[in-house]
């Protein structure tokens, strides 16, 4: 009789570990995610899901995206961040860090530089939000992550080159949002004027 009680409390104590709340985290953005639940931090890598057992009290999960550098050591692009609150916890809380927020979508200019000179980068040129990246792409550089910039209809991303020549994507609204929110684009020697 001891022994069935033994192997019952043994059961009960399993089935509560294994039904313990997990909080789960997909980074579906191009720069890494640092992740806070209850004051403990973990750096989740692009791409990457975690999944984290948490409590069965107030779960509060923040998250940031870990803005690049520039060569000066300045943050590029817009802070991107997001938090979730859940009373309860219960089975697997799933959530997603992204470009799609309450304030608003954001997009990822991926440079390659083509020519044979250093590139700075404004995003939204010409527009009411226009940033500069505050950055230097090198020539030969591809797929350069520069940060998230706020994403419009007429969205635009500007190079200009030592001489100030300018060349222009423009009108990447539509496209970035269908390619999930970050665009591939290529300068070449030929696009400046």
């Amino acid at each position: 009789m001891l022994v069935l009680a033994a192997l019952v409390a043994a059961a009960a104590a399993a089935a509560y570990v294994l039904a313990q709340p997990t909080f789960q985290l997909t980074n579906a953005l191009k720069g890494s995610v640092r992740l806070e639940i209850n004051k403990k931090v973990r750096l989740v890598q692009p791409g990457e899901t975690v999944r984290i057992g948490v409590g069965r009290g107030l779960l509060v999960a923040e998250w940031a995206l870990q803005r690049p550098l520039s060569a000066d050591g300045q943050p590029m692009g817009e802070a991107i961040l997001g938090s979730w609150v859940v009373p309860t916890p219960r089975g697997t809380i799933r959530r997603t860090a992204g470009p799609r927020l309450d304030t608003g979508d954001y997009f990822a200019p991926l440079i390659t530089n083509e020519t044979d000179r250093v590139l700075r980068i404004a995003i939204n040129a010409g527009l009411e939000g226009a940033l500069d990246c505050g950055c230097a792409v090198r020539p030969g550089a591809r797929r350069v992550f520069i940060g998230y910039y706020r994403l419009y209809r007429n969205s635009t991303v500007q190079a200009t080159d030592p001489d100030g020549r300018r060349a222009t994507f423009r009108e990447l609204g539509p496209d970035v949002q269908a390619g999930g929110f970050a665009v591939g684009l290529g300068f070449a020697n030929g696009d400046f004027r």
